[in-house]
């Protein structure tokens, strides 16, 4: 990873995990509702200019009812229910339970695709990431009803981005992302108009919270969403998949220095179990080369032959996009070294704003 790579990958991830924080701080005088439409037209605002000028719209027009369903899954309900969500569970509980996405996006994938058997490890994976979950719901929402729910509303926000990023990949697999994700915005604007008007707060909200809602708006909706397909474009689909394993460390640490949460024992289960088992439930498992035909095969072959031979292969079969492996934010169209193809990186799955 080279040094820009770097800094777009630390800018995504405490932009990406801060969100957890700020959407604490904008519910305290703002209503879901509100906040979902004021963030939503702020990043809308921020990312079409952009989505015009490099015409991330072309060829879009008969997608929108695709867009529209996956605006439901990806962006009105999970930004909704994770902002409810918070007004009654602490913001480094919402981003630890939200990592749970790829463990969904893994089990719906082996329940509705069926590609390949379980593996040991995909099994072991998800039953201690799930397990995760039990830890931290048993220990620090056990005796408190809605606490409980509100840790239910994000886990069914994880589902959600799960069932997205499955659907996206069949429904917009050559879908400009910017473009999608700037038309996910709008929609979502449309949706929350008129309920926003109605639970509009009943006095000014305090500065802190319209300041984090603003903030949630330009920078971690609209800006995130450049830097993460810049990230892509630069790093490559496997780089940006460790994001998942970081946002829910910057969320925890962001809510006990700056909020003031305690670090529970079992939000601190729950993450180390969470991530270990989302990395053993999403890595793929590569096949294993046959030692001896190759030798056999490589020492048949002499150098100007194996030079001749790779030139020719080329030609016939030009690299193809194929499956990184990946189930949540790498689940890009990559070539097998983890590059994303030149002209192509901005063709991946939107990044949810909120997680």
């Amino acid at each position: 990873m080279n040094r820009k790579s770097a800094l777009l990958f630390v800018a995504a991830s405490v932009i990406w995990g801060s969100s957890f924080l700020l959407i604490r701080v904008a519910v305290r005088d703002i209503s879901p509702a509100a906040l979902v439409f004021a963030r939503t037209v702020l990043g809308a605002t921020f990312l079409a200019p952009i989505a015009v000028r490099t015409r991330a719209f072309h060829g879009l027009r008969r997608k929108v009812p695709a867009i529209v369903a996956l605006t439901l899954l990806n962006m009105c309900v999970p930004i909704f229910l994770t902002a409810w969500a918070e007004q009654h569970i602490a913001s480094s509980a919402a981003g630890i339970l939200i990592a749970t996405d790829p463990l969904f996006t893994a089990l719906l994938a082996l329940w509705l695709l069926r590609a390949e058997a379980v593996s040991r490890s995909q099994l072991a994976g998800l039953v201690l990431g799930f397990a995760g979950v039990v830890a931290l719901l048993g220990l620090d929402f056990s005796a408190q009803g809605a606490a409980l729910l509100g840790a239910g509303a994000v886990l069914i926000s994880a589902a959600g981005y799960a069932a997205s990023a499955l659907l996206y990949r069949r429904w917009l697999p050559n879908a400009p992302a910017l473009g999608v994700s700037t038309l996910m915005m709008l929609c979502s604007c449309g949706v929350f108009a008129l309920p926003a008007a109605a639970d509009l707060p009943h006095h000014m909200p305090g500065m802190a919270s319209v300041l984090a809602l603003i903030t949630l708006g330009i920078v971690n909706t609209g800006l995130l969403s450049w830097v993460y397909f810049a990230l892509v474009r630069q790093a490559g689909a496997a780089v940006t998949s460790l994001i998942t394993y970081v946002v829910p460390v910057v969320a925890l640490i962001l809510g006990v220095s700056l909020l003031g949460e305690t670090p529970t024992i079992g939000a601190v289960m729950g993450l180390v179990f969470i991530a270990s088992g989302t990395w053993l439930a999403t890595r793929t498992r590569r096949p294993r080369p046959d030692r001896r035909a190759t030798g056999a095969r490589t020492e048949a072959i002499t150098p100007v032959e194996q030079t001749s031979t790779s030139v020719k292969c080329r030609k016939k079969n030009p690299p193809r996009l194929v499956p990184s492996g990946r189930s949540s934010a790498a689940s890009f169209g990559t070539h097998p070294n983890g590059k994303v193809r030149s002209g192509q990186a901005d063709r991946a799955q939107p990044a949810p704003p909120d997680r």
